[in-house]
């Protein structure tokens, strides 16, 4: 059974809609029952029922269900290529699936490199797990060992960022200027790259190289491409081009919260603008304040008047702490600085996963 021309004609149909995709899982899952029963050492086949199993909006325990049939036909005479790929797949539904599973899963993936197989996915996903645990030095290593197995320009990524998260700038943007390329072929990864590389080297002073990058991702539709408006803003922030930031803010209204209020005042008075600051606390000063009376929202607009409570309370908060920081910043004249924050690309590490084998 060719599992590679299943997964690319699968990978075909993910466009559809639902009902017409379960149609094409459901013959397929039908072909695949015959084939594991007449040859269960098709741990592949197995993997694949399993996720098939997901794509069809099944309980997880029904995919986790087959891969332990799966481990009970063939516990005696897996090889390790076969058990590095059951175990990676196993403890992906253990890990993004089921609740208070990580130790089984880790187990697992531990087990999984130790088999020394040419999978990639086992260094990605237990890195992850790493970096998670704030195990940077772990996760650097583990990420960059998945490289070495499949070059894919997220695992370098992840690499970098680790590294970064472990205070090692040099490294980390080493590892990120031998990535970054533009213009950008792979755009989803490579304005990530040139986001995180623009915020490295923004920190480390080398203030024009990293304002040719925000220059760049400021004319690329970044929004389309998993860059949220917010980080870039965040960026500009970090560069200090507080005008822009304040174009991004008022242009896509983000929340009015204290992380973005404070950097938002703060950018008012770098640049003067303290008549703009005032005038903003006022409005939300006054929205809140109709909330909290129920002027703007009424306590019967509430099914359950616990809920009602919690968030007049939640508000009364919230307005206390928006003050408190627009004195500390135009009285006080506290310096409001910059969040440092490292994400890590998600990649899909199930083996044989048809909505993302590649």
């Amino acid at each position: 059974m060719q599992i590679y021309e299943i997964l690319k004609e699968l990978q075909e149909i993910m466009a559809l809609d639902f009902d017409e995709r379960a149609i094409v899982f459901k013959s397929y899952m039908d072909i695949l029952k015959l084939e594991v029963a007449n040859n269960p050492s098709n741990i592949e086949a197995f993997c694949l029922m399993a996720m098939i199993t997901c794509e069809l909006r099944e309980d997880s325990d029904k995919s986790i269900k087959i891969l332990e049939q799966c481990y009970l036909k063939n516990q005696s005479s897996f090889s390790n290529k076969g058990f590095a790929l059951w175990a990676t797949d196993m403890a992906y539904f253990l890990l993004e699936e089921c609740i208070d599973m990580s130790e089984e899963a880790e187990e697992l993936l531990l087990k999984a490199i130790n088999c020394d197989s040419n999978y990639s996915s086992p260094y990605y996903a237990y890195g992850k797990v790493c970096f998670i645990k704030k195990d940077f030095d772990n996760a650097s290593r583990l990420f960059h060992k998945a490289f070495e197995k499949f070059k894919k320009k997220s695992y370098k990524y992840c690499e970098a960022v680790s590294l970064l998260a472990n205070s090692s700038q040099e490294e980390g943007i080493a590892v990120l200027k031998s990535i970054y390329t533009y213009p950008f072929e792979s755009e989803e990864i490579d304005v990530r790259i040139a986001l995180t590389l623009g915020r490295a080297l923004a920190l480390i002073g080398e203030i024009d190289e990293a304002k040719k990058i925000a220059q760049i991702l400021l004319k690329t539709n970044y929004k389309e491409f998993d860059i949220e408006i917010d980080e870039m803003a965040d960026f500009m922030f970090l560069l200090k081009d507080y005008n822009t930031y304040i174009e991004l803010y008022n242009k896509y209204q983000f929340f009015e919260e204290n992380s973005w209020l404070k950097k938002y005042f703060y950018s008012l008075k770098q640049i003067g603008q303290t008549d703009t600051a005032q005038k903003k606390l006022k409005e939300i000063t006054k929205e809140i304040e109709q909330d909290i009376s129920g002027e703007r929202m009424n306590v019967e607009d509430w099914d359950d008047y616990t809920e009602y409570e919690s968030y007049i309370c939640s508000e009364t908060k919230r307005l206390k702490d928006i003050q408190e920081e627009y004195d500390k910043i135009f009285t006080h004249s506290v310096n409001i600085l910059p969040d440092i924050y490292y994400d890590i690309y998600y990649e899909c590490y199930y083996i044989y996963c048809p909505r993302h084998y590649a």
